[in-house]
């Protein structure tokens, strides 16, 4: 039997496609398999050359494959290949390409053709969870940086630089708590989209987690430039749409750094974040350039956040105590619990210089245990004082730390009556829609312990936090307390709250009193109990006459 009689059987009977091509590319004979990757008959495909069914990406390296392997440098070659089906769909195959010389002497060459379209497309969906977000599609950290640093890179050749831009979503949390976790993801995409829609062609934009995104701005001129597309950006992202029937108006703190001589990827976008982080510390809704002078803040904080660690574990944080009082006898009846850090270099440092540091460290849950344990063991070992002690309490520490473990692990081991112990919380405290944040709040009212909203009128809906949650009092935000006397919205305010608190049956207070001009204003508008530097500043335990310090009845 001759080798054409042997081939032809196993030519036409290959489950894989097998394609014999002339020195010009024709398809002299195709077998059935090939026919059906392509989605014709053997008969019709008789009249093509291969190039015909290429994807005109892929022809200029086939031919040039093919040319060397007529020059002898190839035995021979395989690539994939993207063939075009009959109904215009792109085939992906593996072809091998060998040349033979048939019967006659004329060189020719035989194509085996595999399909891998299923193969390619499990691969490019793997590639793809690998380097974009899945929520909403834009690259992700890795691919950022890769092209990020390719940007760099281009950017030594080139004239103009590279700007990274850093964006966070204003209260992005409120939305998650009120509304839930898939308005929230709605919110991300939209704005995700809008993003998109604002950028050129050629900028990345990529969403690193959470209500993160960053936009690599490439070959930008000028730090002008570049402010002016984010004001654009800015207003695109700020037009209001419904969600979950609620009108939304998004806003987005910016960071903006630009490229300088010889910086990493990473530090770029570490740089923009700290931009970022400045833009939401000045008031949000609003774009901050990196410097160097945010460079040094924020290597302070950093240090700042180390020392914090050292502090709660070494025992350098102190509770002083803040004294409550009638208004019109300065009667004290209860404390306020404030923490200090007693720094072993700087000395004594005040909240402001260290709270905001805990929050983002994830280190306020500790420290809202240690005080929360202090004051326990101050009403303790206090038995000459008859009155409360009110702690404040971070948002963060409800629900996710489990407030009510924390504050029932105290009152076990010091042995207090609940009763003597309070929580103040802000109201955007009050206002977390989770289950479990609810499930602290109504564990804390079960122990007998009182909530007590404070910084009241500087939240976002003082009214229903009041009548939605369990609380028993209120504190009015020193903010007002400064505007008493101005015949005007200070006043009505401070009038209003006074009043509100009594027909609720709560006990309301009135921070920030410094004068008696201010103590005689509050005391006609209805307000019974103060709180300011007119009656003490916070002292330490053991500077106090703890004598004088009795309950109300029926307050505080």
């Amino acid at each position: 039997m001759s080798d054409s009689a042997l081939f032809r059987p196993a030519f036409d009977g290959s489950p894989i496609g097998m394609v014999v091509l002339g020195a010009d590319g024709s398809l002299l004979d195709v077998n059935g398999a090939f026919a059906r990757i392509v989605g014709r008959t053997v008969a019709g495909l008789r009249t093509y050359r291969l190039r015909d069914l290429t994807h005109p990406d892929d022809i200029p390296r086939d031919e040039e494959l093919r040319w060397q392997l007529d020059n002898g440098e190839l035995p021979y070659f395989q690539a994939q290949t993207r063939l075009v089906h009959r109904n215009g769909d792109s085939v992906w195959t593996r072809m091998t390409v060998s040349p033979v010389t048939g019967e006659d002497g004329v060189q020719r060459y035989l194509a085996h053709v595999e399909d891998i379209t299923e193969i390619r497309r499990a691969k490019d969906l793997l590639e793809r969870r690998a380097l974009y977000d899945h929520l909403t599609g834009l690259a992700n950290r890795t691919l950022l940086l890769d092209r990020l640093e390719a940007a760099l890179e281009a950017r030594r050749t080139d004239a103009h630089t590279v700007a990274c831009v850093f964006l966070d979503v204003d209260h992005f949390k409120v939305v998650n708590d009120s509304l839930g976790h898939e308005a929230g993801d709605l919110l991300l995409q939209e704005i995700a989209r809008r993003i998109k829609g604002a950028v050129r062609p050629g900028d990345t934009v990529a969403r690193l987690g959470g209500d993160e995104f960053v936009v690599i701005l490439e070959s930008i001129p000028t730090q002008a430039a570049a402010e002016a597309f984010l004001t654009v950006l800015a207003a695109d992202i700020q037009v209001p749409f419904t969600l979950s029937g609620h009108e939304v108006v998004p806003t987005v703190s910016v960071g903006l750094a630009l490229a300088e001589p010889d910086i990493t990827a990473e530090s770029l976008v570490r740089n923009a974040d700290t931009a970022m982080y400045a833009a939401k510390q000045r008031g949000r809704a609003r774009v901050e350039v990196f410097t160097s002078e945010l460079r040094s803040h924020a290597l302070n904080k950093l240090s700042i956040e180390a020392e914090l660690r050292t502090a709660i574990r070494e025992g350098e944080l102190v509770v002083h105590y803040q004294p409550i009082v009638r208004l019109d006898t300065a009667e004290v009846v209860a404390y306020e619990a404030l923490v200090r850090w007693n720094h072993p270099n700087r000395g004594l440092l005040l909240p402001d210089e260290f709270i905001s540091i805990c929050e983002e460290a994830n280190l306020v849950v500790p420290l809202g245990a240690f005080v929360i344990t202090e004051a326990c063991e101050f009403i303790a070992s206090h038995p000459e004082f008859t009155g409360r002690v009110f702690v404040n309490v971070s948002t963060r520490q409800i629900g996710g730390a489990d407030l009510t473990r924390v504050v029932t692990a105290a009152l076990d081991a010091t042995g207090i009556d609940p009763g003597r112990l309070g929580l103040e919380i802000t109201e955007s405290g009050m206002l977390i829609a989770t289950q479990a944040a609810r499930s602290d709040l109504d564990g804390l009212t079960a122990l007998g312990i009182d909530l007590i909203i404070d910084d009241f009128g500087t939240g976002y809906s003082a009214l229903s936090s009041v009548l939605l949650n369990p609380v028993s009092g209120i504190k009015l935000a020193r903010e007002f307390t400064l505007r008493l006397g101005d015949r005007g919205t200070g006043d009505r305010i401070s009038t209003t709250v006074a009043t509100l608190t009594r027909s609720l049956g709560m006990s309301g207070v009135i921070e920030g009193v410094e004068s008696e001009a201010q103590r005689a204003i509050a005391r006609a508008h209805g307000w019974q109990l103060g709180q300011g530097f007119l009656f003490g500043h916070a002292r330490p335990a053991h500077e106090l006459d703890l004598g004088d310090a009795t309950a109300m009845a029926g307050g505080l």
